[in-house]
């Protein structure tokens, strides 16, 4: 083994990458390129590991379309080293020829003096290899191409002599088997020899091969032609002048028969230049180039490689001279940065710590990947809200979801409701323009049953004012005019209208952006949505995160969101929660609830037959017109449904539609009956927002809808009724009772709204807010645990006494509860609500002291030992302890948990934890992967390996990132900045919570406010800004867009500096601390 084999982790200190030291030896991780390819670009996926050349799998749109196959974390780590990139260097030294392969650790490089590192930054990767013992040194460059039509990995490689004689090889480089376009994920996994037959390697003429399947090789009547292929161009230049190297698309060619491509057989024994190729038929191709290299000392050849996607071998050809031209893949490498970088300013962030610094720029753009980045277009009718580049968390580790990332301009990608809500929960401090839009988006996908579709899938546009749109197209010729309007007669995004006018090649007298503008101003937005698996409980708390954090930057729109405006309406489901003689079964002798979400035939039919919005709720039982509301309604709405989903115990909301909350790996306990406390929190500060909006705006009366408002009055009857009674069944009764109202309150809205709407005066809503709530809070506290002083969240209802209904359901009598021990979860959403501060400091230590501490990592666990529990409770109870969800430190958990320290006024014990739990001060060698990146858990020591603990798992993607992010606003403008004065004028307040240690040897700490306002603190004694000694601010000086400067003596700005300020009219802000 090489001498220099000790691994080490490091940020670079020339620029943002972060750089492990002979990576081979290195724990293996997984990571992935952003996926982002510009406004204009059609973006690729790219997954690497820290083995062999790195690129593990690549491709578009999703895992059906490859260039290189998808394998899962683990199979990467094994056969990256084979099947992923190689370079292969037959060494001249005269007396025989010296093999070498770079970047692999396998015995043939044992003899050689090797020196490697990876070097990761959010847009590009490379490697460099240095090897002593031939005096060779290579490097790789990795990155993606932008803002052009077609997609493709740029792969560039550098070739140094560092001896000081002259050196003479040969040089094999690129990918043993690249997948042609058409071969789908399942015909490589289950079909992989069967559909060679149809594989095809053309334009060999040009040196450019595109590789491509003729036809779809599904089995079916129809042939479906395919004209799109991928790529293979490697080049170098001579002179200035860019040289096509001819490809090898015959992995025999350079393997012979070696079939595992463990070694080059034919290349060590065969002048390769010389050898004439066969494009293999029937086997899958390979993507090699072969050159020649002589070099003097110090001297260098770099030669470049383009692995991509093209619509047609027409189009390929075509690009060929512009993709060779001198300076073209430089300027693409250079606009990949730039992009990357522009996306990340927004949080641009200068500290005492150039890690945290990178670490909030790195975070953010993972949170705007999985949440999307909205994009304001700003029309004559108005203004458009559009978010691009969002995806699903797809990569080699979470190897079970479908990813898709849109092969267009303008790209978006799929994702699941909760994560996309709660990624997007602060995009408003970072762009104030987005306004509303997301609130509308989201509660209006919430269901009349409270519940929620799953699969959130890309937004699309309908023209709704053809006459006045095509009044705006005057300045274009008629027969544009005329393609553009029978274009604009089905939905359509903005990429798809974009590659519509070039394809046929329409000219427009603006640019695109302006015709966007115009275009989206006289069309109707729709949130595509579908409804995927089941109903998690707790999907719709993230609304209630999204209108805080509206109404904390437009404080004054209160009233305007939540009473006037009348523009929500009721996603229309075919999937229905079945009542409980339906699902309650007998199963192996037990009680399970079993099938709970079935698909209404009758609803589908009539929802299939709707032309315009078909899954929005109507009138009439559905045969009406569309519904719609105001957001108390829909506020009303989920807390009548919640209120009547009380477990037979008072205490959880049941889990009663096939899955569970936020912690997925309890996937058994709705078969167990099971319910969660931590809903029931959120349901109490639900009732407790409710009856804040009605006081703060002074509502006297609301019109009701009327199912919600008998839901809710009819339950009022019931607590009330149990309130007064002694029966020890009573909780029970409720259950009963109040299941029983639900259920014919589903059956009469299933297929649509009456329409009416029932007035009711504030005064008599409010003794019925105060009810729910005494309810709430008896079962919150039955929850908590005396000794341990922290709260139960989770729960097992056992049915011990049932009637037998039709075989094979029954009529539960009697239930018998189980708690499952300790979850972090439910401490958070306890410290959410707790009273004050004081309450949040006990159960904070209260938690501190309990099992969910690791007190060798210094973190917090997502849950305590199970072992105890059946394996029926989930997958979770599976796990090993220490690993995903069982007793594992889960990294968004742990950041909730921290958030709300912060939020709750715990300053100084949030900082105590700050740099043990936050990424950016975890020890690398320990964490073992990039500390400027998330994971989604950490191995705890629970973990029978103790050399894993502390090791990070599951890249980036998470909810950590959302969490993250709030923190950072709360740190750095303290509490609700923006509040109306007593005459309902607009002011910002800055408060910031942070240590002296973050701020620079000048005493400053500076960041952007709102996406571009450069804000900068000066400290000059380096004081906390927070405590009983803290620093405080003296002076705040505004710089204008024409740099004119104002001071004030103040920490608040009164209107109408806040005004500008808020609507980034404002350049800079210097705050100055006494």
């Amino acid at each position: 083994m090489p001498k220099s084999s000790k691994v080490k982790y490091h940020l670079n200190p020339h620029s943002s990458a972060f750089t492990i030291e002979n990576y081979n030896f290195a724990k293996p991780f997984a990571n992935f390129f952003p996926g982002i390819a510009g406004k204009y670009g059609i973006p690729m996926w790219v997954f690497y590991v820290n083995r062999g050349q790195a690129i593990a799998s690549f491709g578009v749109d999703s895992k059906d379309r490859p260039i290189l196959e998808f394998f899962p974390a683990n199979k990467s780590w094994q056969l990256v080293s084979t099947q992923g990139f190689r370079t292969f260097i037959k060494l001249h030294t005269g007396k025989k020829n010296v093999f070498y392969e770079p970047f692999h650790n396998g015995f043939t490089n044992l003899e050689f003096e090797l020196k490697n590192r990876l070097n990761m930054t959010s847009y590009d990767l490379s490697l460099e290899e240095e090897n002593s013992t031939l005096g060779l040194g290579v490097k790789v460059e990795y990155f993606t191409i932008p803002e052009d039509y077609y997609a493709a990995l740029v792969r560039i490689v550098t070739i140094t002599n560092i001896s000081k004689k002259p050196k003479k090889m040969q040089l094999v480089d690129g990918l043993p088997q690249i997948i042609p376009f058409g071969v789908a994920n399942f015909f490589l996994k289950k079909l992989s020899r069967t559909v060679e037959a149809w594989m095809n390697v053309e334009n060999l003429e040009q040196k450019v091969p595109f590789y491509k399947l003729d036809v779809d090789p599904t089995d079916r009547p129809e042939v479906v032609h395919i004209r799109e292929g991928n790529f293979y161009l490697t080049f170098h230049y001579e002179n200035s002048k860019a040289k096509i190297i001819k490809p090898i698309v015959d992995p025999a060619t350079v393997f012979g028969p070696v079939t595992d491509f463990s070694c080059p057989r034919q290349f060590l024994y065969q002048d390769l230049a010389k050898t004439k190729d066969k494009p293999g038929k029937s086997k899958t191709p390979s993507a090699f180039s072969c050159l020649n290299i002589k070099l003097a000392p110090r001297q260098e050849k770099t030669f470049y490689s383009v692995i991509g996607y093209m619509g047609n071998k027409a189009m390929l050809n075509a690009s060929i001279p512009k993709i060779t031209k001198k300076g073209y893949l430089f300027h693409k490498k250079e606009e990949n940065k730039r992009i990357i970088e522009r996306l990340q300013s927004d949080i641009a962030t200068e500290s005492n710590s150039r890690q945290f610094d990178l670490y909030c720029r790195q975070t953010y753009l993972d949170n705007l990947i999985r949440g999307g980045y909205p994009l304001v277009f700003k029309g004559p009718k108005g203004d458009s809200v559009f978010y691009l580049y969002s995806r699903k968390h797809g990569d080699l580790e979470r190897d079970y979801n479908k990813f898709h990332i849109q092969p267009a301009y303008f790209s978006q990608g799929n994702g699941n409701y909760r994560d996309t809500n709660q990624n997007r929960r602060c995009n408003i401090w970072f762009n104030p323009d987005i306004r509303d839009s997301d609130i509308i988006t989201f509660f209006n996908l919430i269901q009349a049953d409270g519940f929620n579709p799953l699969v959130i899938k890309h937004t699309t546009f309908h023209l709704e004012d053809p006459i006045s749109f095509q009044g705006e197209l005057k300045k274009l010729s008629e027969a544009n005019i005329s393609k553009i309007m029978s274009f604009l007669k089905k939905p359509f995004t903005p990429g798809e209208m974009i590659l519509f006018l070039e394809e046929n090649k329409v000219k427009l007298e603006v640019s695109y952006d302006e015709f966007l503008n115009i275009l989206l101003s006289h069309s109707l937005k729709k949130q595509e949505a579908i409804h995927g698996e089941g109903f998690w409980t707790d999907h719709w708390t993230y609304n209630l995160d999204l209108l805080e954090s509206y109404l904390g930057l437009y404080p004054e729109k209160l009233k305007e969101i939540v009473f006037d405006k009348k523009v929500f309406t009721y996603y229309d489901n075919s999937w229905v929660v079945m009542p409980r003689h339906q699902k309650y079964l007998i199963k192996d002798g037990v009680v399970r609830q079993f099938h709970s979400v079935q698909e209404d035939q009758a609803k589908k039919e009539m929802i299939s037959k709707r032309t315009v919005n078909p899954q929005v709720v109507r009138t009439e039982s559905g045969q009406g017109q569309i519904y719609l509301t105001n957001l108390i309604n829909k506020l009303l709405c989920i807390l009548a449904n919640k209120l009547a989903a009380l477990d037979p115990f008072g205490m959880g909301i049941e889990m009663e539609a096939d899955k569970p909350n936020w912690f997925d790996s309890l996937n058994g306990l709705p078969g167990l009956s099971g319910s969660s406390i931590n809903e029931t929190f959120e349901l109490k500060r639900l009732v407790i927002l409710i009856k804040e909006l009605i006081q703060k705006c002074k509502i006297d009366e609301l019109l009701i809808t009327e199912e919600i408002h008998n839901l809710l009055f009819e339950l009022n009857k019931l607590i009330t009724e149990s309130e007064s009674s002694n029966a020890e069944d009573k909780d029970y009764r409720y259950w009963d009772l109040s299941c029983k109202l639900k259920e014919e309150y589903r059956e009469k809205t299933k297929l649509g709204l009456s329409g009416k709407e029932l007035k009711i005066k504030s005064s008599d809503l409010l003794p019925v807010l105060d009810t729910a709530l005494r309810k709430i809070e008896s079962g919150i506290q039955k929850a908590f645990d005396k000794n341990k002083k922290i709260y139960y969240g989770y729960f097992i209802n056992e049915v011990v006494d049932y009637t037998p209904l039709n075989e094979p359901f029954i009529k539960p009598n009697k239930f018998k509860q189980i708690k499952l021990p300790f979850f972090l979860e439910t401490q958070m959403h306890a410290l959410r609500l707790c009273a004050n501060k004081n309450e949040a400091k006990e159960l904070y230590i209260s938690t501190k002291q309990s099992d969910l501490y690791d007190k060798k990592l210094k973190m917090y666990k997502v849950t305590v030992n199970l072992n105890a529990m059946p394996r029926e409770i989930g997958r979770c109870r599976v796990f090993t302890r220490g690993w995903l969800e069982h007793e594992s430190v889960w990294l968004h958990m742990e950041y909730k948990f921290l958030l709300e320290l912060l939020k709750k006024g715990l300053y100084k014990e949030f900082y105590e934890e700050f740099k043990s739990v936050l990424i950016p001060f975890q020890d690398p060698q320990r964490y073992g992967r990039s500390i400027l990146e998330n994971s989604s858990f950490l191995v705890s020591s629970a973990f029978a390996d103790k050399s894993l603990h502390g090791n990070g798992y599951v890249a980036r993607l998470s909810g950590s990132t959302a969490e993250f992010v709030n923190l950072w606003l709360i740190m750095n403008i303290g509490h609700n900045p923006f509040f109306l004065d007593k005459n309902a004028g607009l002011n910002l307040r800055f408060a910031p919570i942070l240590p002296g240690w973050l701020f620079t040897r000048k005493g400053e700490y500076s960041f952007n406010l709102l996406g571009s306002i450069r804000v900068i603190y000066h400290n000059p004694k380096k004081k906390n800004t927070f405590g009983a000694n803290a620093a405080k601010i003296k002076r705040i000086v505004l710089k204008d867009k024409d740099n004119n400067t104002t001071s004030f003596a103040s920490d608040t700005l009164s209107s109408p500096q806040s005004e500008k300020i808020r609507a980034r009219q404002v350049k800079s802000i210097e705050v100055y601390f006494g």
